[in-house]
């Protein structure tokens, strides 16, 4: 989705990208919420989930920090678009390093 942002040109692909992002943001937004519940130690879930209420917080700040100071620098907006794929890349190389190890997840060692 952010390859084709960065490559857009007319205002039918930006519609067409809007209905990507709509199409895919809630789920996986849905998806990792439930997956987080079932990683975190259940007598300590208050703390857990008042972490991951923080870090969407910071996330909602340096994202666009990070697109305006791109922006700013290079003059361009669509390489700021293609700056926010490092984002989602280190999202994608640190759920990469997480093992659900319960029973019947697929991911335990026995």
């Amino acid at each position: 989705i952010v390859t084709y942002a960065f490559r857009m040109r007319t205002g039918t692909e930006f519609w067409v990208l809007a209905a990507l992002v709509g199409l895919f943001q809630g789920g996986i937004q849905a998806v990792s919420r439930s997956f987080y519940s079932r990683l975190v130690p259940p007598d300590m879930s208050a703390e857990f989930f008042g972490f991951f209420a923080i870090s969407s917080r910071f996330a909602s700040i340096f994202g666009p920090l990070i697109f305006a100071v791109i922006g700013d620098l290079t003059g361009s907006i669509r390489l700021s678009i293609l700056a926010l794929s490092g984002l989602f890349l280190a999202g994608l190389f640190l759920m990469v390093t997480v093992r659900d190890e319960r029973p019947g997840t697929g991911g335990d060692p026995a």
